[in-house]
């Protein structure tokens, strides 16, 4: 199928968020590197694997805060006086 979209001469790609593309980053961005296909992602980690851009946030950053909440709650802090996390 990259074969195809490479013979079609297509300007760009657009990768979006999918689990299975999530856990194979790397291994996608020197791929199209390879076939000189500039790509867009929905994740942080394909750009900083070596594609072009990204276009949303970090993938574990959301579980990252999640347990520091988790933290200052079990440190006895109630959680209906933490602040709203910004989503």
């Amino acid at each position: 199928m990259l074969a195809d979209v490479a013979e079609q001469r297509a300007g760009g790609l657009v990768v979006g968020s999918d689990p299975f593309f999530n856990t194979q980053s790397e291994r996608l961005a020197r791929l199209f590197l390879r076939r000189a296909l500039p790509a867009i992602y929905q994740c942080h980690e394909f750009a900083a694997a070596g594609g072009l851009m990204s276009y949303g946030g970090n993938i574990t950053d959301p579980f990252r805060q999640a347990g520091i909440y988790a933290g200052r709650v079990l440190a006895g802090e109630k959680p209906s006086e933490l602040p709203a996390p910004l989503l």
